[in-house]
């Protein structure tokens, strides 16, 4: 399996971004490669909470809360992925101030297609992973920020 992981200070309190980050449905307000989230299970958060993510290439996957600790992490077993075989996803937050968090995206993948997956992922799918996360992340600050939902991109001021 492969790991990447990218941290940002976002600006909001560790409530609000833990309140963007665990409710399923509202990554599409924030992640700007996100077109669309469908809510598969009963529950919009916690262990169980599942939905079926649709970006913006046409490509989807499921994914269901496994491991949840409030204000602290949730972790998702991703499934339904067309190129990944296995990914597990852990977002993290640190209180930093009363208005600013810190905020850890990181995977632990491994992709289909044997040793020709493990090339890849080796030469770009962890560069890939790093650019989704930043841009993720930007999405997550300048949601929290401006309270503005994120389409498919984010004002160059927040991406740094």
């Amino acid at each position: 399996m492969s790991v990447v992981s990218k941290t940002k200070v976002v600006n909001g309190s560790i409530a609000k971004t833990w309140e963007a980050i665990s409710k399923m449905g509202a990554v599409q307000d924030w992640h700007p490669n996100v077109a669309r989230v469908e809510i598969l299970s009963s529950n919009d958060t916690g262990v169980g909470a599942s939905r079926r993510v649709e970006f913006h290439d046409g490509n989807s996957a499921v994914e269901t809360v496994i491991k949840e600790s409030e204000q602290q992490f949730t972790t998702m077993e991703m499934t339904e992925s067309p190129m990944i075989k296995k990914a597990v996803i852990t977002i993290k937050t640190e209180e930093q101030s009363a208005d600013k968090t810190n905020v850890t995206f990181s995977i632990d993948y491994s992709l289909k297609f044997g040793p020709i997956g493990w090339l890849m992922s080796v030469i770009m799918l962890k560069r890939i992973f790093n650019k989704v996360f930043t841009i993720a992340l930007a999405g997550l600050s300048y949601h929290l920020e401006t309270g503005k939902i994120v389409t498919d991109s984010v004002p160059d001021n927040s991406a740094e």
